[in-house]
């Protein structure tokens, strides 16, 4: 394996873990985008959008543009040419992705069990329910299901970067 292919693998790595942690971000600029239209607070939309345009910005060139960045950063000119490792590009991606996966479901099963508690004792305690305490479920549940989708998909994921690679 070359050591630009090894980057590229990283950089597709960095960009599915960005790809599930920035849930949150994305949820949470959805609601600025959706509560410009109660405030009219042009400074909650303008932040929101630009968020979101860096935050696909950054996953699109880690994805699809790596020769890009590993020619501006110039990663290849200290390293060999190629390392041994024994491991084909698609069975290292395939790794990376349940690995994130898995990852990223252990990480939030106790967040989401956590959340559904204290959605419970709120419910409880102040006999109703607010639209606000749900997000923290919302958010949790969506990363449960990043997670479970990179899991169940990891071949369909693999084949589309690959294909990506190959155009």
């Amino acid at each position: 394996m070359s050591s630009r292919s090894l980057f590229q693998i990283l950089f597709k790595v960095f960009a599915l873990l960005m790809i599930v942690s920035s849930v949150g971000v994305v949820i949470d600029s959805l609601q600025s985008i959706v509560s410009f239209f109660t405030y009219t607070d042009y400074t909650i939309l303008i932040i929101a959008i630009i968020s979101i345009v860096i935050l696909v910005l950054a996953i699109y060139y880690l994805l699809f543009k790596g020769d890009a960045i590993i020619n501006k950063l110039r990663l290849t000119e200290n390293v060999d040419e190629y390392l041994t490792i024994n491991m084909h590009r698609s069975q290292l991606l395939s790794l990376a992705i349940v690995i994130i996966g898995g990852y990223t479901i252990v990480n939030e099963i106790p967040v989401f069990c956590h959340e559904l508690y204290s959605y419970w004792r709120e419910g409880i305690i102040e006999n109703s329910y607010s639209f606000t305490s749900k997000g923290p479920i919302i958010y949790s549940s969506a990363r449960l299901l990043v997670g479970l989708l990179l899991l169940g998909n990891t071949k369909l994921i693999v084949n589309y970067l690959e294909l990506r690679r190959k155009k």
